[in-house]
C-alpha cells in the first residue's frame, strides 16, 4: 500500500452541496481532504433575505446548482458573511473547509443589483466593501474571488442571460476593492480570467503589480492542456516566468484531469456558456422557449455562424466531437446513438450545429451529448505545467454542472494517468502535486504533507487497484429531493483519513465528521476570530 497525503483541492463550488452531503459528494470518496469553495465570485454571503431567490437563481446558471436543491436544503439563517462562516463550523463536515468572500454576492449587498451591474462602485461603497472584507477575513475567508473574464465571451452569466456584476468592472475598480487585502498586507485574490481565447490576464498582473511585496497572492485561472498543443503550454510557463521575475506574487491554477461533460441542450453552457447562441437558451424561462428557438431556421443558422466563426474545437466546448449518449423513447433516432455530430452533419450535408438543434426538438429535449475532454490525453504536458513551481494542480470545479460532469475524482485521474499508466511523473512528485505544493500556495503551514506536527490527512491504497472509467458517468439519485447527479466511475482506495479520523474504508463512508473550517492564514486584526 502506499500512504500519502490527502489531496488538496483549490478551486471547488461545494458552497451548497456541504449543507447536504458531509464529504462534499464525489471529492470526500476520491481522496480529497481539504477543499476550498466559492471561487470565482460566487457563493451565498453576504445575502439579504430579500435576495436569496436571486442568489440561488445566480447560482443556478454560473455553477448550475438546481434552485430546488438549494431551497430544499439551504437554512438561509445567516445574512452576514461571519454568520455565514458561524453556520459553516456548525455543520457536520467529513472533508476539510476553507472559503473564500466572494465578489458577486458583496457588490450586491452593498450596492444593489441594478447598480452592481450598470455602474462602477464609489468612493462610499469601495469603503464600505473594504470593513465587509476586513470583517470577513477576520471570521476566516481565505481571501476574495471574482470573475473577471468580460461582459463577453464569458461562460458565467446570471439567470436572465446577463453578465455578473464582477465581470461588468474596470480595472481601477477591481484594484480598489482588492485593496482591502494589500492594505491588510495578506489573503488571496482568486480571479477566474480566462479560458483559452476568452478572457485576459491583465486584471491578474494589474492586481499582482499592485499588491508586490505586500503578502498578497494572486491565484490567476484557468490553465489547461490542448492535445497537440505543447505551444500553449510553453507560453504559460513563459508568463507565470515573467511575471516571477517582476517580483509578482502570482500562481497560476490548472485544470489537468482528462473529464468531459455530459448533458443535453440546457446544459450547453458548461463547456461553451461564451457562445451568444447558447446564452439565448440559457435565458429561457421554459422548455416550450427553447423548443421554439431549436425549430427557428434564423436562430440555428445564427447559431451556425457564431460557431463557424470561432472554429471548430477538439476540446469540450467543440460541437464536432459531441458523441450522442441519449435521444429519449423515439425509436426512430435511435440510429443516432453512438455517432458524432460531425459524423451525422456530414451524412446529411448540414452543419453540426443544425444536426444538434434538430435533434435536440425532435427529442422532446432529451438528446445527450458526451463531449472529447477539456484536457489533453498527453501526460506529458500537464507534467510540463506543474514542473513550474508557479503552477499549481487542484482545479476540479467539483460541486458545480452536477447533471453535466463529475469532476471530484481528478486526483484520482492523474494517479493513474500520469503516475501508472504513463508515467510521465514519479509517484512522489504527484503526491507533491496534489497536496504539499497546493496547501503551500494556499498558504496552509500544516498540511499537505505526512510530517510531524501536521494533520493527519492521509490516503492508503494500491497503485494498481485506483481505477477511472472514461466511458461515462453514472446517475445517482442522493441529492435533496431525491433529485440526481452524475457521478464518476472511480476510485479505489483503501483508506482516507481526515484530522486523524477515518471516513472511508473500502469506498464506504464511515459516517464520521472530523473535518473542520480551515482559517485563513493572512495577518489577523487584534481581537477577531482570526487571531
Amino acid at each position: 500500500m502506499t500512504v500519502a497525503p490527502g489531496h488538496v483541492t483549490q478551486h471547488a463550488h461545494y458552497d451548497a452541496a456541504i449543507f447536504w452531503s458531509p464529504h462534499c459528494l464525489d471529492s470526500g470518496p476520491q481522496g480529497v481532504t481539504s477543499i476550498l469553495n466559492a471561487n470565482c465570485g460566487f457563493s451565498m454571503a453576504p445575502v439579504r433575505p430579500a435576495d436569496r431567490e436571486r442568489t440561488m437563481a445566480m447560482l443556478s446558471t454560473t455553477e448550475q446548482i438546481p434552485v430546488e436543491q438549494q431551497r430544499a436544503a439551504l437554512p438561509w439563517d445567516w445574512e452576514t458573511f461571519p454568520e455565514f462562516m458561524e453556520r459553516l463550523r456548525a455543520l457536520p463536515k467529513s472533508v476539510n473547509i476553507m472559503t473564500y468572500l466572494p465578489l458577486n454576492p458583496l457588490l450586491i449587498y452593498v450596492m444593489g443589483i441594478d447598480a452592481a451591474k450598470s455602474r462602477q462602485p464609489n468612493a462610499d461603497e469601495i469603503r464600505e466593501m473594504h470593513r465587509l472584507i476586513n470583517e470577513a477575513m477576520d471570521a476566516g475567508a481565505i481571501g476574495i474571488s471574482a470573475s473577471v473574464m468580460g461582459a463577453e465571451g464569458n461562460t458565467h452569466v446570471d439567470f436572465d442571460g446577463t453578465p455578473m456584476p464582477t465581470d461588468t468592472l474596470s480595472r481601477e475598480s477591481i484594484i480598489a476593492i482588492a485593496r482591502a487585502l494589500i492594505d491588510r498586507g495578506g489573503g488571496i485574490v482568486q480571479f477566474f480570467a480566462n479560458v483559452g481565447p476568452n478572457g485576459d490576464r491583465g486584471t491578474s498582473e494589474a492586481v499582482a503589480e499592485a499588491a508586490k511585496g505586500t503578502g498578497v497572492r494572486v491565484i490567476h485561472n484557468i490553465f489547461v492542456t490542448v492535445e497537440g498543443h505543447g505551444a500553449l503550454v510553453d507560453a504559460d510557463i513563459v508568463w507565470i516566468d515573467d511575471m516571477r521575475k517582476r517580483g509578482l506574487d502570482i500562481s497560476g491554477a490548472s485544470l489537468l484531469h482528462f473529464g468531459w461533460v455530459e448533458g443535453g441542450i440546457r446544459d450547453l453552457d458548461t463547456a461553451a456558456g461564451s457562445m451568444a447562441a447558447v446564452r439565448q437558451i440559457v435565458a429561457c424561462a421554459t422548455d416550450a422557449e427553447v423548443m421554439a428557438l431549436l425549430r427557428d431556421p434564423e436562430f440555428v443558422e445564427a447559431f451556425a455562424k457564431e460557431y463557424e466563426s470561432d472554429g471548430p474545437s477538439n476540446s469540450a466546448a467543440g460541437f464536432e466531437a459531441q458523441t450522442v449518449v441519449g435521444v429519449g423513447d423515439d425509436p426512430a433516432l435511435s440510429l443516432y446513438l453512438g455517432r458524432t455530430l460531425a459524423d451525422i452533419a456530414a451524412e446529411e450535408g448540414r452543419s453540426p450545429i443544425a444536426a444538434m438543434c434538430e435533434l435536440g426538438w425532435r427529442s422532446a429535449l432529451r438528446l445527450q451529448l458526451k463531449s472529447a475532454s477539456y484536457s489533453a490525453w498527453d501526460a506529458t504536458l500537464p507534467a510540463r505545467l506543474l514542473s513550474h513551481p508557479g503552477i499549481c494542480a487542484g482545479v476540479s470545479d467539483g460541486g458545480a454542472h452536477t447533471k453535466s460532469m463529475s469532476n471530484g475524482f481528478y486526483g484520482t485521474e492523474l494517479l493513474v494517468r500520469m503516475g501508472r499508466e504513463q508515467r510521465s511523473m514519479s509517484l512522489e512528485e504527484l503526491h507533491y502535486q496534489l497536496s504539499f505544493k497546493i496547501a503551500r500556495t494556499l498558504g496552509l503551514s500544516d498540511r499537505g504533507a505526512i510530517l510531524p506536527g501536521y494533520w493527519a490527512d492521509l490516503i492508503v491504497y494500491d497503485l494498481g487497484a485506483l481505477f477511472v472509467d472514461y466511458s461515462s458517468f453514472d446517475i445517482v439519485h442522493d441529492m435533496p429531493t431525491g433529485d440526481w447527479r452524475r457521478n464518476a466511475r472511480a476510485g479505489g482506495y483503501a483508506h482516507i483519513f481526515v484530522n486523524g479520523v477515518e471516513t472511508f474504508t473500502g469506498g464506504a463512508w464511515t459516517e464520521a465528521t472530523p473535518g473542520t473550517v480551515i482559517m485563513s492564514a493572512a495577518p489577523a486584526r487584534a481581537g477577531s476570530l482570526a487571531a
